[in-house]
């Protein structure tokens, strides 16, 4: 074994670890989850969290019709 098959298996690794990862990342499974942490910036700010939900009620009223 060589260090020229040493990097290809290293490369495949990685490869095959970020196609995981993306697939992970983008599976519908995981949209509530995301959603909810990218509100935690929000999280100690009661009027910031006011206009994020109002922005989601909108947002789903639009949905629905």
């Amino acid at each position: 074994m060589d260090i020229g098959m040493i990097r290809g298996l290293g490369t495949v690794v990685v490869l095959v670890a970020f196609v995981g990862l993306a697939l992970w990342v983008f599976s519908p499974r995981r949209k509530k989850d995301f959603d909810e942490a990218t509100q935690l910036p929000f999280a100690d700010d009661p009027e910031a969290r006011r206009h994020v939900e109002k922005a989601q009620a909108n947002a789903s009223g639009r949905k629905q019709q």
